[in-house]
């Protein structure tokens, strides 16, 4: 029987850790091509059609977690995939998110997704970027979703004109 590939992933995980003596690095990735090939192939448009049937039902959540989504794209390749934009409205408390996890328990990709949403805006308020700010996040939803976390350059950065470049590094030097 061919196994799934976060089957696979976890055996070699598990192998990194030294918890699996004796593991054949050679069999795992054949194992992960395997996985690979054979979720690409049942990730077909009828998959693709659930996948937003699914988004479709977590949205209440997505909004209730504070989100708006502003566009989605659905990206048709070997990988295919829905990607929803959003926005932070606002931030909600823990209890709120606590809630809505427990809420959703029994619905995997949507508590999956508010999960992610909640790691991603724990990880957003530690990033630090010179120049640039969080402006929104992209949720990945494919054989391997993905959160992607988008930052945007200042105000002040884009509207410098080139004539006053010098003395707007120069006073950034200063400060």
């Amino acid at each position: 029987m061919t196994k799934r590939l976060p089957e696979v992933l976890e055996e070699m995980r598990q192998a990194l850790l030294g918890r699996k003596p004796g593991h054949s690095w050679t069999t795992s990735a054949s194992e992960a091509y395997s996985a690979s090939l054979s979720g690409l192939k049942n990730f077909s448009g009828d998959t693709l059609g659930k996948t937003a049937q699914n988004f479709n039902e977590a949205l209440p959540y997505i909004e209730r977690a504070g989100y708006d989504v502003t566009e989605i794209e659905v990206g048709l390749g070997l990988d295919p995939k829905i990607v929803p934009h959003l926005n932070l409205r606002e931030m909600i408390s823990e209890e709120e998110k606590a809630a809505l996890l427990e809420e959703t328990r029994d619905k995997k990709l949507i508590n999956t997704i508010l999960s992610s949403l909640f790691r991603a805006s724990a990880a957003r308020s530690k990033l630090k970027f010179k120049r640039f700010h969080f402006s929104s996040i992209e949720l990945e939803l494919s054989i391997l979703p993905t959160v992607v976390l988008k930052f945007s350059p200042n105000e002040e950065t884009t509207t410098v004109k080139p004539e006053e470049l010098l003395a707007h590094i120069e006073n950034q030097a200063d400060e």
